[in-house]
């Protein structure tokens, strides 16, 4: 009874035994036995909704069949075997109920809800698993256990259907202390009839309820992935709604989800598209570009659905504008190329693919479709550089050509002058210890690119000493102790610096301003 992982009906059956077991204890009254008669009618109430779900399923399958014999006229006929052999159970449970009622002195109302002798057990005992009797709890599990294994069969062995089943129509020898004791002996020995009618009322809703998850996955054969939705759109994928005069506009038509044995009817534009422009679900809309400017359209898409027949989905109006041959290149920052530094640029062609477009020039090189460097440290001597820009298309055959979309100059300049700086500033009154311990440094002031620099060398001007030329951004030791001694009003100058891009060696900034300051 215990242990094991148990459905939430399954718990409540086994604790309506021990409860049983433990009123069997006692001097169990009518009013106890009358409780588990409202337990019955409460089974009796979930049995009559399930057995509706059932109805509209098999309804279901009514109209598949009809609308589509060949897809669902077979899980139509399993389904109704389902129903067959499932009614046969539940009847013979059913009219074994009634005899136990009738053999034990019949019912107390004339709807024969509420039987006299709710406590009667020698007659049921005597129907059900006594030896001088006819056994019918061994009939029983027999009918059972021929039915859990035909819907097994019928659901394909479906794994989660076939663990289910066994569980809930799980007739093996249970314990009980130190012994096993039969199914048959578990569920109807020493039991009332009080106890034995709800028991068997459970079995008819665990019939129901087996009934309907087998026949619910049959009926997946017919509706997931292929015909049935619950949310149904019209879709269109077009490549690009922009294209050049002379191309072709192309665009892929489809619904979200489709049925892939039968193929949708699609109207564009009021013409049904040839059915050789329909695969899988989805067509192929082609529109030649044969003017420019703003070309619109749209349509319908039309489906069978089971039931409903031929069901319409509108194309919501599209719309690409059609234009001339042309070519456009942004520079990200400007319409100069400098030298020393990464240029972005950004190109494209109206109504192509970034991945079709392929451009040369000096320098340029590809980061992703769309967008390119373009380095011309190189180019010493030079003052413009030309970038060409061609379209890659693909012939019938699949042989790949090119055509010129387009050029464009693009001026070259050297790195601007850059200022220098000690504690963030170009000159000024500082003292003579933090001029001794300062470090030179050089910025570019309202430049398109943020670039820092690293100063590498300057020439240090002392008053009173010769001018030190200075590898690197700090005061020299040498010179700090002349600095120090230097009166309020001299004048230290930091010039000739030079610097270069942090992370490149091989572009040198030579036009850095001079610093001149005073000691306070």
């Amino acid at each position: 009874m215990a242990g094991g992982k148990l459905s939430a009906r399954q718990k409540m059956i086994n604790m309506m035994y021990l409860v049983l077991t433990a009123m069997l204890a006692l001097n169990v009254s009518k009013d106890i036995l009358k409780a588990l008669t409202k337990l019955d009618e409460s089974l009796t109430e979930t049995i009559s909704t399930v057995q509706a779900k059932n109805d509209d399923v098999y309804n279901a399958f009514n109209a598949a069949a009809a609308e589509d014999p060949v897809k669902a006229g077979k899980w139509k006929d399993k389904a109704y075997e389902v129903k067959d052999i499932s009614d046969k159970l539940f009847a013979y449970i059913e009219e074994m109920k009634d005899t136990l009622v009738v053999l034990s002195g019949g019912y107390e109302d004339e709807e024969k809800r509420i039987p006299k002798a709710l406590d009667a057990k020698s007659k049921p005992l005597n129907y059900l698993v006594a030896e001088q009797g006819p056994k019918k709890a061994e009939e029983l599990k027999a009918k059972i256990e021929k039915y859990r294994d035909e819907l097994i069969t019928i659901a394909d062995k479906d794994p989660k259907i076939k663990a289910n089943l066994e569980t809930v129509f799980n007739t093996d020898k249970q314990k009980e202390g130190d012994k096993e004791i039969s199914w048959e002996e578990a569920s109807f020995g020493e039991y009332p009839l009080g106890a034995i009618i709800p028991f068997l009322t459970d079995i008819q809703a665990r019939v129901r309820n087996s009934e309907s998850e087998v026949i619910t996955l049959l009926r997946r054969n017919i509706t997931e992935g292929e015909m049935t939705f619950n949310t149904v759109k019209a879709m269109v994928n077009a490549p690009s709604n922009y294209i050049t005069q002379g191309d072709v506009y192309e665009a892929d038509v489809f619904l979200a989800a489709y049925d892939n044995t039968q193929n949708p009817k699609i109207i564009i534009n009021g013409e049904e598209l040839p059915v050789t422009n329909i695969q899988n679900g989805i067509g192929k809309v082609r529109i030649p570009a044969n003017s420019v400017g703003e070309q619109k359209w749209g349509g319908q898409i039309i489906i069978k659905q089971i039931g409903k027949g031929e069901v319409p989905f509108p194309i919501p109006e599209q719309s690409f504008t059609v234009a001339p041959q042309s070519v456009v290149i942004s520079p990200s920052k400007m319409n100069v190329l400098y030298r020393g530094v990464d240029n972005p640029l950004e190109i494209g062609v109206p109504g192509v693919e970034p991945s079709k477009i392929r451009v040369s020039g000096p320098g340029v090189r590809q980061v992703k479709p769309g967008e390119y460097i373009a380095d011309v440290t190189g180019m010493t001597g030079q003052t413009e550089v030309t970038i060409s820009v061609s379209v890659a298309e693909t012939d019938a055959d699949g042989k790949e050509s090119t055509r010129p979309a387009g050029t464009k100059k693009f001026r070259i300049k050297g790195l601007p002058p850059a200022v220098g700086t000690i504690y963030k500033r170009t000159e000024g009154l500082f003292s003579a210890n933090a001029i001794a311990n300062a470090t030179v440094e050089a910025r570019f002031e309202d430049f398109v690119f943020d670039l820092d620099l690293d100063v590498v060398s300057f020439e240090l001007a002392i008053p009173g000493s010769p001018p030190v030329r200075v590898n690197g951004d700090k005061v020299p030791s040498s010179a700090r102790a002349k600095i120090l001694n230097l009166r309020p009003g001299a004048t230290v100058t930091f010039r000739n610096i030079k610097a270069k891009p942090k992370g490149n060696s091989k572009v040198r900034v030579d036009r850095v301003a001079t610093i001149s300051v005073d000691v306070n």
